[in-house]
């Protein structure tokens, strides 16, 4: 899918922060997978405590949680398309679903932090000065327990807003190729000729025309034949000389199919593609064609994630080294 016009050249810093937006962002998925995952062993204490199996109750617990981090990420990531083609908004039945499944997590997160927390104010296993705060520390233990899959309910939403919004979220389409190339121009349509307006034209009388013939010119002298060869083949040869220049652009994709095939050795001095060769595709100097090299080399570096040989880095570090000092 090509863009409508061509994207701006992607920067080295830019790269990088987008590397470490993906991190955060994988970080908040982790993290919030791994707090829908504690409260597996609340779950598998309810399962048990209706009468579910030992063996049971854990695989209860441990996919129900899989499913409700799953279903929480696709609800507060896929949203309706228009018939624009726009984003609308959210599944409201994916929103369902993960509100009761995420109400279930949380009734057992809190019921089994309530009966905790009973048999140790019971037994004694409370500090001292907790006892006339029985009521207090029942309510705040909870609020943490039903925070921690709800929790994990944020992070998850966040993750989906950085994926989407962070740093070069806009250097891909909705197909995930990159956004480098132009798009192609519209064709011409060749409008057709009205037949009334054609056919008028062709009725209508032609005007007489009067021709006057001029007296004859004086015969001029003609010029030796070798010297008129000599002047069509010069104007040929710089007409065909313009027409073999090559643009900046065109180099760019010579030496981005090179390093894409692994044929560094056209880049080196014996090779078709070095400082020498570009300047004279280009037409102009060896320094020309060395300093549009190294351009090309860097752009290259930028926008794709192939490596290139450690010759090349070091090419493009000593000119970065050069223009700094």
């Amino acid at each position: 899918m090509a863009s409508a016009q061509a994207s701006p050249t992607v920067t080295i810093g830019e790269r990088r922060a987008k590397k470490w937006n993906d991190n955060q962002q994988r970080a908040v998925f982790y993290a919030s997978l791994g707090l829908m995952l504690a409260s597996i062993t609340s779950i598998r204490w309810a399962c048990a405590l209706i009468g579910f199996p030992a063996p049971a109750a854990w695989l209860v617990a441990v996919a129900f949680e899989l499913l409700v981090a799953i279903i929480g990420d696709a609800a507060s990531s896929t949203r309706r398309t228009n018939d624009d083609g726009s984003k609308g908004g959210y599944y409201g039945s994916l929103w369902a679903i993960f509100t009761f499944m995420l109400l279930l997590a949380m009734t057992a997160n809190v019921g089994h932090a309530v009966f905790t927390m009973g048999e140790a104010f019971t037994a004694g296993g409370m500090p001292a000065f907790l006892m006339d705060y029985q009521g207090e520390v029942m309510g705040l233990g909870s609020a943490f327990a039903a925070a921690v899959p709800l929790g994990g309910t944020f992070g998850f939403h966040v993750s989906g807003f950085l994926r989407k919004y962070g740093a070069g979220a806009d250097w891909v389409d909705e197909n995930g190729a990159k956004q480098t190339t132009v798009s192609a121009p519209e064709p011409r349509v060749r409008r057709r000729k009205d037949p009334a307006t054609a056919a008028a034209a062709v009725q209508a009388p032609r005007p007489t025309v009067r021709a006057t013939v001029p007296n004859p010119a004086p015969e001029r002298p003609a010029p030796p034949a070798g010297q008129d060869q000599v002047q069509d083949q010069g104007a040929e040869s710089r007409k065909s000389d313009k027409a073999n220049v090559l643009g900046e652009e065109q180099v760019y994709e010579l030496i981005k199919q090179a390093l894409d095939a692994g044929d560094d050795h056209r880049l080196k001095a014996s090779g078709d593609l070095s400082g020498t060769s570009i300047g004279k595709l280009i037409g102009l100097s060896r320094t020309q064609g060395s300093r549009m090299r190294k351009r090309c080399i860097s752009r290259y570096l930028a926008e794709s994630d192939n490596d290139i040989p450690g010759w090349l880095m070091q090419l493009v570090a000593d000119d970065v080294k050069d223009k700094d000092g």
